[in-house]
């Protein structure tokens, strides 16, 4: 155990209170958010929390817990933690320790549908911390810093992913919307033959697991041993709130051996071109028109077939598609920067956090190539084994340390 740092159960240090049940029909109101296990799910005229953590009971997920700012109404899907006595537990730091822990959390989860928090294994995690609250504060202070930095990165890089993908999406409506707007059009029935007829669902525990893409609306839901189709082919969703939402491309082509189940439309196309074409126009329009169903959106064959599209010579389309191509390719490329930076982000996070619990937490010092390695006195003989300190211009600073 770290030398002048406490270590107690969470329940030993902490109120862990459970929040109350309301029902949206009866108690909705305006005044305050609800939270529960994860965001808030409506708002009422009450509250019973504020300024605190609070932690996911039933239907976990990854992000099991979340720090919400001023009042609020907690439910009985969730718990809050708050420290019995901040003059030993400063809350700031307990919000860290618990965002740091969320995996070992989550691993608390009971149950394979749904996961709900094992609360006495819970209570009995325990919680280290520096004895003294001025170090205390000093932690929280850097973490505040960094991840104040960091979440202005991580906003300007989702801004950024946002902006690449619009850009695009505005060039590909440009083109369907002005080279094509004269353009007599046609019924998809007509450009390619449908076969949604060989289609065949298997239901999970009847899959037999292999190296063969088991497509579904969305895309690749699994694999199989074997297949229906072995060529190129254009899949259009059937089904799913993404029909009208549109957060991923509705359309996408496959190719070789594929099992295609009945919640995606099957088509197939005379010239790769022409499948690629329709693949991008059927992207970028709007088909709220021919969806029906609520709350489950629906894109029936009979709709799917008579959808009006452009259809020009095959060396046009050859050109547009070669183009959208090309620039679908840069923006991919753009896009994959993007998201690995926000990984490493959120990676950043956690090893500040980590570093934070295990009382080795470095700083950097603007305008000076070098780092600030701090610690108890306690821990010198552990704290110049680091590989900092074998560098070249290593100083130890000394002065009062608050834990001796």
């Amino acid at each position: 155990m770290r030398e002048a740092w406490n270590q107690e159960t969470l329940e030993e240090a902490c109120e862990i209170t459970y929040g109350e049940r309301v029902i949206k029909k009866r108690d909705a109101g305006t005044a305050f958010p609800v939270y529960g296990g994860g965001g808030e799910t409506f708002r009422i005229d009450r509250f019973n929390r504020e300024d605190c953590t609070i932690v996911s009971r039933f239907g976990m997920s990854a992000f099991c817990d979340r720090n919400v700012a001023g009042k609020f109404f907690l439910n009985d899907s969730g718990l809050s933690v708050r420290p019995k006595n901040p003059a030993n537990l400063l809350p700031r730091f307990l919000d860290y320790f618990l965002y740091a822990s969320q995996r070992k959390i989550y691993s608390l989860g009971r149950g394979s549908a749904q996961k709900n928090l094992d609360v006495k294994a819970f209570r009995r995690l325990e919680i280290g911390c520096p004895g003294s609250l001025p170090e205390q504060k000093r932690i929280v202070a850097i973490l505040d810093g960094a991840f104040a930095g960091i979440d202005t990165a991580i906003a300007n890089t989702q801004k950024n992913l946002v902006n690449a993908r619009e850009v695009f999406k505005s060039y590909l409506d440009s083109v369907f919307s002005q080279q094509f707007m004269e353009m007599a059009e046609r019924n998809l029935a007509e450009v390619c033959v449908n076969l949604d007829s060989k289609r065949v669902p298997i239901t999970r525990s009847n899959r037999v697991p292999g190296d063969v893409p088991y497509y579904g609306a969305t895309g690749i839901v699994d694999h199989v041993e074997d297949y229906i189709f072995d060529e190129d082919l254009l899949l259009v969703s059937e089904d799913g709130e993404n029909l009208l939402a549109r957060s991923y491309p509705i359309a996408f082509s496959v190719s070789g051996k594929t099992w295609v189940n009945n919640h995606a439309h099957v088509l197939r196309f005379e010239r790769i071109e022409s499948q690629r074409f329709v693949e991008y126009y059927l992207n970028s329009v709007s088909l709220e028109k021919y969806v029906s169903g609520m709350p489950q959106p629906k894109l029936n064959q009979r709709a799917l077939n008579s959808i009006k599209i452009p259809f020009p010579s095959i060396e046009e389309q050859r050109v547009v598609v070669s183009k959208l191509d090309e620039l679908a390719d840069g923006n991919g490329q753009l896009s994959e920067v993007y998201e690995k930076k926000l990984i490493a982000l959120a990676e950043l996070k956690q090893s500040l956090l980590q570093k934070a619990f295990a009382g080795e937490l470095t700083a950097e010092i603007m305008n000076w190539t070098g780092h600030v390695l701090t610690g108890p006195r306690g821990k010198l003989s552990e704290l110049v084994q680091r590989p900092e300190c074998s560098r070249t211009g290593v100083y130890f600073l000394v002065g009062p340390d608050a834990e001796n």
